[in-house]
């Protein structure tokens, strides 16, 4: 499983009262890696960069365009182009 501390470093969050949100994402985070990529094992540092943006998107689900002061988002996908070609990059393909 990937690393909660380093999780926790990246968001800035030096306590431990969002270790259950950030170990249950990093939880669905690994299960969604291991389904796309058909690998047996995850890709820590891959998963620990989905993890990132879908705490980042905690409270945005299903909003696909925001504007607020100026600033506007727009979410295309589950996840930024890096990730989803880093997930590309380790999928490996299933003959049935």
């Amino acid at each position: 499983m990937a690393n909660i501390d380093t999780l926790k470093t990246l968001l800035q969050i030096s306590d431990t009262s969002q270790d259950s949100l950030l170990t249950v994402l990093l939880d669905q985070c690994e299960a969604e890696y291991l389904r796309r990529t058909h690998q047996s094992e995850a890709d820590d540092a891959i998963v620990i960069e989905m993890s990132v943006e879908r705490y980042n998107k905690l409270g945005n689900e299903g909003i696909s365009q925001m504007n607020y002061s100026g600033i506007s988002e727009s979410y295309f996908s589950d996840y930024s182009d890096k990730v989803v070609k880093l997930i590309r990059s380790k999928t490996r393909m299933v003959v049935v």
